[in-house]
């Protein structure tokens, strides 16, 4: 008993840890206590919303492994944070972040089942049809006004804490080193491919003349920094494979935010999907070659 309750434990800490793609139970609780730093609230919607994805996942009998890994618990809590990010907390969104939160598990569920690349897919979908159901009169009032990034000056190193902040809504640049230093101890490499996958979004932004308040407080650099963690590796042709999909996922989110889309975390999303078929041909054609000198070798 005492074994399967630490278990859980752990699972519902790896599912904080997840978000950045971490099944790191140690980094999940550095995440939550950020999120508590910054914001209360929004900490209290992210522990509700995990523990509803865990306890779904559970009643429906997913998985134990990825139970275990967290797997159900990232959309759910970033859904739980963005609901208070973006409005006030009334009936209607503790309501739905539960909802919520069940429909993101049961999207992972589908996904898993089919070996299909989710990533925060469920939780963009169903955040983004809950913007939309909440932005009816009466139902909430928006707050995201109130929310603040603590911008001093145009510094890449504060850039960098932004960027790390904004995967989870969080504006300040301490929550952003900690999200930082939870990757890091988590997967050194992954960090550091993060950190310099955000230079390079902070490069293609002023290219593209975009805001230089929307540069520096990382709005058009937290996609890169999923990009680059979820692409990491000790090959040379992984830091191309970052390169690109840091490119898409930038120049993506600069489409949807000049058409007026509430972006998330959609564009890494996009990066991942366009990058899968590359992984698979790379994947390919490594088995092909090694299946080809075992056989002249033998």
């Amino acid at each position: 008993m005492r074994d399967q309750v630490l278990a859980y434990i752990k699972a519902f800490f790896r599912g904080f840890g997840q978000i950045m793609l971490q099944a790191n139970a140690w980094t999940g609780i550095l995440f939550i206590g950020a999120i508590l730093y910054d914001s209360t609230l929004m900490g209290t919607a992210g522990i509700l919303a995990n523990i509803v994805g865990f306890a779904t996942a559970k009643i429906l009998k997913y998985d134990e492994e990825h139970i275990n890994n967290g797997l159900f618990g990232f959309n759910a809590s970033l859904f739980g944070v963005a609901l208070v990010f973006y409005f006030e907390a009334n009936i209607w969104i503790w309501m739905t972040l539960i909802v919520g939160s069940m429909l993101t598990t049961l999207m992972m569920g589908f996904a898993l089942k089919r070996n299909l690349p989710a990533f925060t897919f469920p939780f963009i979908a169903i955040t983004w049809i809950s913007l939309y159901i909440l932005s009816i009169p009466q139902l909430a009032m928006p707050t995201v006004s109130q929310h603040f990034v603590d911008i001093q000056e145009m510094d890449d190193f504060l850039i960098e804490g932004h960027a790390f902040g904004q995967v989870i809504f969080q504006g300040s640049l301490i929550a952003g080193l900690i999200f930082f230093l939870g990757v890091f101890m988590s997967n050194p490499m992954a960090a550091l491919y993060a950190f310099a996958a955000v230079i390079i979004s902070i490069y293609l932004s002023h290219y593209g003349h975009e805001s230089e308040t929307m540069i520096s407080n990382g709005t058009f650099s937290f996609n890169a920094v999923l990009c680059g963690i979820a692409l990491s590796g000790t090959r040379v042709r992984d830091g191309l494979y970052v390169l690109i999909a840091v490119v898409i996922a930038t120049y993506c989110d600069h489409v949807l935010v000049h058409y007026g889309w509430t972006t998330l975390t959609f564009p890494f999303v996009v990066a991942m999907w366009a990058m899968e078929p590359v992984k698979r041909l790379d994947k390919w054609i490594v088995g092909w070659f090694e299946e080809t000198f075992k056989s002249r070798l033998s």
